[in-house]
């Protein structure tokens, strides 16, 4: 038996899988998150703690007797927790929704220019874990000089089960201190925030133990001692690996708050897009770009409020959308209402329409943006060949269905919720089989998934999709 832990910013969330990847047991535990002022998001890195020793020991006593092999970690990135020599926690979790170190990281990327971000970390810009070391540096003066320590909450919960901090380079690469090229921290830009290399996580390959599971954690959750931990791996890129996204022309596609591309390739790019992150894939031999749109479910929850559908079930929003026609009966909507250079808008309203063109047409508008973004990757050489689709919205049919006809790809569903903790299972199945080809075990271990082809809609929304882009370039 394998476990994947999955460090999430609002839960946290654990898997019990046999070696094949059939998931036999699950738990989770919600974290909360804290306003700071008008900006500031911290939390509790005890409380994450607790969570973690909670859904381990759930899943553990699931386990029925039967040996577990290994813990794989997947974690949010980016979360820093600044720590004393001893790893005593220095004061709260900063999130990586903290906006505080914003203005500090955008100077530094305006000094150096995108140029200079994307060389050395992969990035075009500053990031929030660069903005966030700057201010606390002028703000709490000696609190970011050894010998403190620099955190985050993958590797202090790894550490708390093994003895030993320790993440991957995808983890290091969300926080913006990677570089990709050198397969390590950069050291120009560890020198430019004044940071010692020894200050940061170990920097280990995802398929190399962190350690072994502490004998009084393994008493406390119910588990054997010893038993390997792995280092902290990106959520992102833990869910690439338990939905299979592990071929060049892959492109993992998160349906959440916020949608969230993937896409894997088999050489080292520049990043397409100010917004995009660069890294070294957890497979061998192949590299991911991320792609965040910024909305997503928070637009479609956003038009859910708005038609006043408030509480109806998803079979109830998927029946209205389901009762429209593809191009929503001439609604269009441009899915921007997060701060940003472009507004967001709703267009084309006639009093025959009603909440089912609305619902659907957010929809498409969010599939258009998707299709942009799918095109900045292709533009620049890229290959997307599959979308891979995970979250809430892969278990309709409607979206799914606008998603393939938009894009004109065909779109893999994927059954599992817990993508990111399945992957996670996959990283420990790696420490178990360490000859292993992880592309393999992924394969092996991916939840089932059902296909949607582009279908007869996709005319119309190739028509449409052309209109949508002509609208931006004005």
């Amino acid at each position: 038996m394998l476990i994947g832990l999955d460090l999430g910013t609002t839960n946290v969330k654990a898997v019990l899988t046999e070696p094949g990847g059939r998931v036999v047991a699950r738990a989770a535990a919600p974290v909360q998150t804290c306003a700071v002022g008008e900006h500031g998001v911290e939390q509790d890195i005890e409380e994450i703690w607790r969570s973690a020793l909670a859904v381990l020991g759930d899943v553990a006593r699931r386990a029925e007797g039967t040996q577990v092999q290994a813990v794989g970690v997947s974690s949010q990135a980016g979360a820093l927790q600044m720590l004393g020599p001893d790893c005593e926690p220095l004061g709260r979790v900063i999130s990586w929704l903290d906006g505080r170190g914003r203005p500090w990281g955008d100077r530094l990327g305006d000094e150096l220019g995108p140029e200079w971000f994307a060389r050395h970390a992969g990035h075009p810009v500053g990031g929030l874990t660069v903005g966030q070391l700057l201010r606390l540096r002028e703000e709490c003066p000696g609190l970011v000089e050894p010998p403190n320590l620099i955190g985050f909450v993958g590797d202090v919960i790894v550490g708390r089960l093994c003895g030993r901090r320790a993440h991957d380079a995808t983890s290091l690469s969300l926080c913006v201190l990677y570089n990709p090229k050198l397969g390590a921290a950069d050291p120009d830009l560890l020198e430019l925030l004044g940071i010692a290399p020894e200050q940061l996580p170990e920097l280990l390959p995802a398929r190399q133990a962190a350690g072994g599971l502490l004998p009084e954690v393994a008493e406390t959750i119910g588990l054997p001692a010893g038993i390997p931990v792995s280092t902290a791996v990106h959520d992102q890129y833990a869910a690439a690996l338990g939905c299979g996204a592990v071929h060049s022309g892959d492109v993992m596609f998160g349906a959440g708050t916020a949608w969230v591309l993937l896409a894997v390739a088999d050489r080292l790019a520049e990043p397409v897009a100010p917004h995009a992150f660069v890294c070294r894939h957890v497979a061998d031999g192949l590299y991911g770009q991320i792609l965040s749109m910024g909305n997503g479910g928070s637009s479609f929850d956003w038009a859910v409020r708005m038609t006043g559908l408030d509480g109806a079930q998803a079979e109830e929003l998927e029946r209205l959308m389901a009762s429209v026609p593809a191009g929503s009966g001439g609604v269009r909507f441009w899915p921007f209402l997060t701060p940003g250079p472009r507004a967001g808008r709703l267009a084309g309203l006639r009093l025959r329409h009603e909440r089912g063109h609305v619902l659907r047409a957010v929809v498409e508008g969010l599939a258009m943006e998707l299709a942009r973004h799918l095109r900045s990757l292709t533009d620049a050489g890229a290959s997307a060949a599959r979308l891979l689709m995970c979250g809430g919205a892969a278990a309709g049919t409607v979206t799914p269905q606008i998603v393939a006809g938009v894009t004109g790809l065909p779109v893999d569903c994927l059954l599992e919720t817990e993508v990111s903790a399945v992957g996670a299972a996959v990283v420990a199945r790696c420490l178990v089989e360490p000859t292993a080809n992880p592309v393999d075990l992924a394969q092996e271990m991916s939840p089932p998934s059902r296909r949607i082809e582009p279908g007869t809609q996709a005319p119309t929304y190739r028509r449409l999709l052309s209109e949508y882009l002509a609208s931006l370039e004005g």
